[in-house]
């Protein structure tokens, strides 16, 4: 994983999107900046969402245990349909 600043973090995320229900998440794990694997909660999001490739969707979740980590985290599929895993892209520290 990339460890990047604010504004580039922001840069890779992309186009801002409105934000979703992404509850069908929780529970799925994700590698987070902070060198943790942690499961997926919406209360962890900032709340913002943004437009990826296909049907992947990128969201920004804040570490549940040090706030100061960042880290961006894309959806992928299996034949378009079914969840597989999240992929970490980038983290921030601030």
């Amino acid at each position: 994983m990339n460890y990047v600043d604010l504004d580039e973090l922001l840069l890779m995320a992309g186009h801002q999107i409105p934000a979703r229900d992404m509850s069908a998440y929780d529970g799925k794990p994700f590698q987070c900046a902070c060198g943790k694997t942690h499961s997926f909660n919406t209360s962890y999001m900032d709340f913002r969402n943004y437009g990826s490739t296909g049907v992947n969707a990128k969201m920004l979740v804040v570490c549940p245990d040090d706030p100061r980590y960042s880290t961006l985290i894309q959806t992928k599929y299996k034949f378009m349909v079914i969840f597989d895993r999240f992929e970490s892209l980038a983290g921030h520290k601030s």
